[in-house]
């Protein structure tokens, strides 16, 4: 069954009365107040779009990948230079090379002084020597730039793997905000709904207090009784506004978490979709691979072990971690991941009989609202037949209106547990 839309929408005091509308609102025109009305199913992409956190992981990512993106090119950068000097080196090489070859052969092309070839040779020397001497700048020069370039490419890759957590982080938190948001704005059309019955309880309260006062009046009650009926109403009425005030802090919060100023004139839509019509209690084992493989925690403490077993191969002749600290880190993390997933799965069970609780707790709902129906035509034939009174046929009536709330607040609570399963598939640990 779709969900009934509750006559009256539910309506918070506007404080706000010129924002610029959000597109995927629709004007409560009917209304006149300029309200806008907020419909479940926009809830994520309102979350995605504007509020603040998801906005900042969003640029959070693409700062880290603009450093990762320039740690690259500066490592790119000294690649090239790396390949000019070995160039250079070559060069460097064949001209000592020639030169000692040159050296060699004066005595064959030189017919003269010995003093003279000598005199010249040790000009060769010296010349080769400058080489020489230059040839070894140029190595310790490119033995700098290659390590330069590791620890660049350390660093990128350090940067990288923090990029790729990051990203699972902020994935997480976006979804996290996503469920919140819905959760919020179920828990506002609970409190709604308990306000509803609430306030029913307290107008019929209130009749049967001017009964009593004619009563009072006509000497069969004594005041004691009179007071004890305004009591119970103030009582009531105090219960109406701390639930007002709930609702009050929900919508505000609510506000915040799309971009909004907290007093927003802003409406939430009462109708929800009979989401948990897809539920299947017999697809578990098959839901439950599915939290197993999506899960954000599980994946961020796969990705913390990656970089514990990177850690290891680079402590192999390290100075800075011995082998045999990288490998027990490494088997920590090791035992952190399955502890992680068993976890994720008594949480998910926990998710799911929380379900069925809920799935169970409606049908009874639903089969109290039935029997609540037959009990009010009961007594409207009652009522008919001149047998009972007007304010106990009011009475009756307002324990089916009772009933018919309970019944609702069992289905909105039903969705909750079934949207929170759902998220539980989709990455979040939740309980």
């Amino acid at each position: 069954m779709r969900m009934k839309k509750i006559r009256n929408h539910i309506i918070v005091i506007v404080l706000v009365i010129f924002f610029t509308p959000i597109n995927i609102f629709a004007a409560d025109v009917d209304s006149g107040n300029d309200k806008e009305i907020m419909k479940f199913e926009d809830i994520e992409n309102e979350i995605l779009e504007n509020n603040p956190m998801a906005l900042i992981n969003k640029n959070v990512v693409k700062s880290m990948e603009e450093d990762y993106k320039r740690i690259k090119d500066i490592s790119d950068d000294l690649e090239d230079d790396r390949d000019d000097l070995e160039d250079a080196i070559d060069m460097m090489e064949l001209q000592i090379d020639k030169l000692k070859q040159d050296k060699a052969s004066l005595e064959t092309k030189i017919d003269g002084d010995p003093d003279l070839i000598n005199h010249i040779k040790l000009n060769y020397d010296a010349l080769i020597g400058i080489y020489e001497y230059n040839k070894a700048s140029l190595v310790a020069s490119r033995r700098s730039l290659r390590e330069q370039q590791f620890s660049l490419d350390d660093q990128a890759e350090d940067l990288d793997d923090t990029i790729n957590k990051f990203r699972v982080q902020s994935k997480m938190s976006d979804c996290q905000l996503v469920w919140t948001a819905q959760n919020l704005y179920i828990s506002y059309q609970i409190l709604g709904n308990r306000e509803m019955d609430l306030s029913n309880q307290t107008e019929l309260m209130k009749k049967q207090l001017e009964i009593a006062k004619v009563k009072e009046s006509l000497g069969k009650i004594i005041k004691t009784d009179i007071d004890t009926l305004e009591m119970q109403i103030n009582e009531m009425e105090m219960g109406l506004n701390d639930l007002q005030t709930q609702k009050s802090a929900i919508l505000g919060e609510f506000n915040l978490m799309i971009g909004n100023s907290y007093d927003f004139a802003l409406s939430l839509d009462t109708e929800l979709e009979p989401v948990y019509e897809n539920f299947n209690e017999m697809y578990y084992d098959k839901d439950l691979e599915s939290v197993l493989e999506n899960n954000y925690s599980i994946a961020l403490q796969t990705l913390e072990r990656e970089t514990k077993q990177r850690i290891l191969n680079r402590s192999s002749g390290s100075d800075t971690q011995s082998e045999e600290a990288a490998e027990y880190n490494l088997k920590n993390e090791e035992i952190k991941l399955e502890e992680t997933k068993r976890s994720v799965t008594f949480s998910f069970y926990k998710v799911y009989e929380e379900l069925i609780s809920k799935k169970m707790s409606f049908e009874q709902e639903k089969k109290k609202l039935d029997q609540a129906g037959t009990n009010r035509n009961y007594t409207m034939i009652r009522y008919d037949l001149g047998k009972i009174s007007d304010l106990e046929l009011e009475n009756e009536n307002l324990k089916y209106r009772s009933q018919e709330i309970n019944t609702y607040v069992a289905e909105y609570e039903l969705i909750q547990a079934y949207w929170k399963y759902e998220w539980m598939k989709s990455g979040l640990t939740l309980s």
